[in-house]
């Protein structure tokens, strides 16, 4: 009878010691994914902040071509209305020219 007491005792901390060990694994376990998590979030972080850098740059850049081609569009509108403002002034200074000459003759 004792020596079956030993063996259960002997067999607890067996348990005991397997349990200690188990939870020291799942405790190392649980710290390395953690880490692996942490890791995981930075680099996604990273990955985010690098994009987000990426497609202002791109956006940016667009927005500036845009702006050039606007203001492009822009000079030549004004050159062209200037060019027809001058035409017609002559014009219409040549047709004055033309109606006072036929109301008063050129004296």
């Amino acid at each position: 009878m004792l020596e079956a007491l030993e063996k259960i005792k002997s067999a607890e901390e067996q348990n005991e010691r397997v349990k200690e060990k188990l939870l020291a694994d799942l405790t190392d376990y649980e710290s390395e994914r953690k880490a692996s998590l942490q890791k995981k979030r930075e680099a996604l972080r990273s990955e985010f902040s690098t994009a987000l850098s990426e497609r202002e740059q791109v956006l940016s850049q667009e927005l500036e071509t845009e702006e050039q081609e606007l203001s492009r569009n822009a000079e030549d509108a004004i050159t062209l209305m200037e060019k027809n403002y001058h035409s017609k002034k002559q014009q219409t200074i040549d047709k004055i020219i033309e109606r006072v000459i036929s109301e008063y003759g050129g004296q």
